[in-house]
This record gives C-alpha cells, structure tokens and sequence, in this order.
C-alpha cells in the first residue's frame, strides 16, 4: 500500500532554481560548461595525454618555487657537504655526526641532492658525489665552482628580494648604495669576506677563462695586463697555455696576498706579478694586451668608454685591448642568462647593466681600435677585442 508523500518529500523533489547542475548546466552557464568540457578532456585517456602536454602548469610552478632547489643546493655547498663526502662515502648517520645536524630535515635533505643528480646513494644507504659535484663542488680542488654559490648565499640570494624596488625605482638596494662604495670598501678591508668574494669571482671566470687563453690570438704578444684580475683566474690559465706570455694583475692592495697565493698554487709566480692600482686613478700601466673581464658592467656608459679610451693609449701599436663580460648577443636566440645577470648588476650598482656585443664593438672602434671580433665563450659570456692600428716592434703572426 503507497503511503501518502509529506510535505518534505515534496520539497526535497522540486528543483532548485538557482542551483546549478553541474551534470547539466543550465544554456547560460557559459563558464560552467566550459569548465566541465575541460575537465572531461583533461581526464579522458585519449585526449588527457595531449592536453597536459600544454595545460601543465608544472613548469611554471617549478620555475617560480625556483628558490627550493636552489636554496638547498647553496646550503650545500655552505656546509661542505660536498668536501666531505670527497673523502670517502658516508652514511646519513655519519654526515649527521661530522657535519653536526639535527636528523630531522636531514632526510628530506639528503633526498633532494639525490634526485638533483648531485650525490649518489648505494644501496647500503651510503652517500657519495655525483661526478660533477665531484668536480666543481669540492673545496680542495682547482675546479671548485663553490665560491660563486658560497657569494650567492651570503650576498646575492638576499640581494633579489630588492627587484621590485629595482623596477619601481630603476635604482638598486644594495649596500653599495648606502654610502659612497660602502659594501666594497667594507669588503676590501676584510680579508676573510674578500676571499671569499674572490673565490666567487673564480667560480665565474674559470671556463670562461680557459676558452680565452684557446681562442684570442695569444701568439703575436708577450706581455699581459688583466685589470681587475682577483684570484688571478685568466693570467694563470694564459700562462699555463702560453709559455712565452708573461702577465700583471692590476688590482687594489688588498688582493694582492690572496692573489700571489692563488698564482702560486700553480708554480707561476715567476712569470705572473701582482701591480697595485687604481683603474681610476691616472693611466693603465702599458702592456701589449690589457683585459677587463667582468669589470665594465658595474659602470655607466661614459666610465665604459673613459675606460676603453685609457686602455687604447697604455698598449702599444698594434697591441689589442680584450673585454668579457655576460653581454647579451643578438646572434643568439637565447640571453636568458645574460638578462638575469643584467638585473643581478643592477640590483648591485646604480649604473650598471650588461651591455650588448655590438655596443661594446661600437665603444672599442669609437676609440680607435680595428679589427674587432665578436665571439661567444661559454654560457651567457662573450669575448669583444680590437687592435690598436700600427705593428709590434716583434711581430708574429696575429689576427
């Protein structure tokens, strides 16, 4: 026997007019109804595949969280885990006594440097390096990268919470413009932070440095000037290359007992010299090649030409004048590097950016140098170098 309808029943089966029904959206509900397409595609086996292919938000999530990874990989470095386990495989339980950590992030940690192919893990749990984190991330070899990660850590990383400020603004927060060149001054009369700096500055230079030694035409000169050379990477890779250059740093004192002790390091230290100076202050000493190499960029234009212009009267006819820096190619499709350190310069230095190739080029002929050559090095660096018009009173076979 039917039993007779409440008046509840009857309202739990009227349908609610302003209720949207998500199996069947109402004609109106544009937005729904898409939505709805969308996520039948997106689920679908067929169509599923291709549609993540260009609706995958991955990339952009993985992109803007950049500062997980990278934090982790500069923490890294900081602590010497690296140096460590050069030593001899560890276990996590060791890295935890030697390196004093709390185990409960150790895990998660550890993990991570796996998975970003920088260490290795056996299966008895034992850690070791990966092949390039052996080479580039070991204090205690000459291919050591971590100097640049340790200046990232310390300076940089914090350095780049300033960038809108930077796009606001167009001037930077560094400490360099908080008191006439506050921050290096206070660095130069550090002996332990400029040599950390200075190791950085390596970490830079060393590839780049190689390739420079291959590829400018070393054989025509003898004598070598790199203005603010640092650690003294390219006059040690020049020399290690050319047996017949001899080559000077020009650089402020204070470098000078890190630099002779990096020189030495490779037995060079009769051949390469240390010369204090002030690139500023009155002529460049003369050399048959004068080099800056990641020194413009932190100046204006006007500085870059004065400076270009100093360097064309200090070589002699026929020397050359030889200038690297991240500048920005427009032969390559790709300056994505080159526009980050751009903005890296520029959070740094009021008046700093990187210049384009055909600028620099520009800037050598507005000075009178000829024969001017373009050439990528390695990453966002590219070389730019002219001779001075007359010949060397030694002449070889030059470019």
């Amino acid at each position: 026997m039917a039993q007779p309808k409440s008046p509840t029943d009857d309202r739990a089966s009227t349908p609610d007019p302003t209720a949207p029904d998500v199996l069947d959206p109402a004609p109106g509900n544009g937005d729904l109804r898409r939505e709805l397409l969308l996520m039948k595609a997106f689920q679908s086996r067929i169509a599923g595949p291709v549609l993540r292919r260009f609706a995958d938000p991955q990339q952009i999530l993985e992109t803007g969280m950049g500062f997980w990874p990278s934090r982790v990989v500069l923490t890294a470095v900081e602590l010497g885990v690296f140096t460590e386990l050069a030593v001899r495989p560890l276990s996590q339980q060791e890295l935890l006594d030697r390196l004093n950590w709390h185990p409960r992030a150790a895990g998660p940690f550890l993990n991570a440097l796996v998975d970003m192919s920088l260490l290795r893990r056996d299966r008895a749990g034992r850690y070791t390096n990966s092949r390039q984190a052996a080479l580039f991330l070991d204090r205690a070899k000459p291919s050591y990268i971590g100097g640049l990660m340790e200046l990232s850590s310390t300076r940089l990383y914090d350095l780049w919470s300033g960038l809108g400020d930077l796009l606001r603004t167009g001037n930077p927060g560094a400490e360099e413009e908080q008191g006439e060149s506050e921050f290096f001054s206070t660095l130069y009369g550090d002996q332990t932070a400029l040599r950390k700096f200075l190791a950085g500055m390596t970490g830079i230079s060393t590839g780049e440095a190689m390739l420079i030694a291959a590829r400018f035409p070393w054989k025509r000169f003898r004598t070598f000037l790199d203005v603010g050379a640092a650690q003294g990477a390219l006059p040690v890779r020049v020399a290690l290359t050319h047996s017949h250059i001899s080559g000077v740093s020009y650089d402020l004192p204070a470098v000078q007992p890190i630099f002779e002790e990096y020189v030495e390091s490779f037995g060079l230290g009769d051949r390469i010299r240390f010369t204090s100076g002030d690139m500023f202050a009155g002529p460049l000493p003369s050399a048959d090649v004068i080099s800056f190499g990641h020194v413009l960029h932190g100046y204006s234009e006007t500085v870059r030409r004065e400076l270009i212009a100093k360097a064309y009267a200090a070589v002699p006819p026929g020397g050359a004048l030889l200038v690297y820096d991240a500048m920005t190619d427009p032969g390559r499709k790709q300056n994505l590097i080159s526009s980050l350190s751009s903005l890296n310069i520029m959070l740094e230095m009021r008046e700093g950016f990187e210049a384009t190739t055909t600028q620099c080029a520009d800037w050598f002929r507005e000075a009178g140098f000829v024969n001017i050559k373009k050439r990528h090095l390695i990453g966002p660096t590219s070389m730019v170098y002219g001779r001075k018009p007359g010949s060397l009173s030694r002449s070889n076979d030059g470019y």
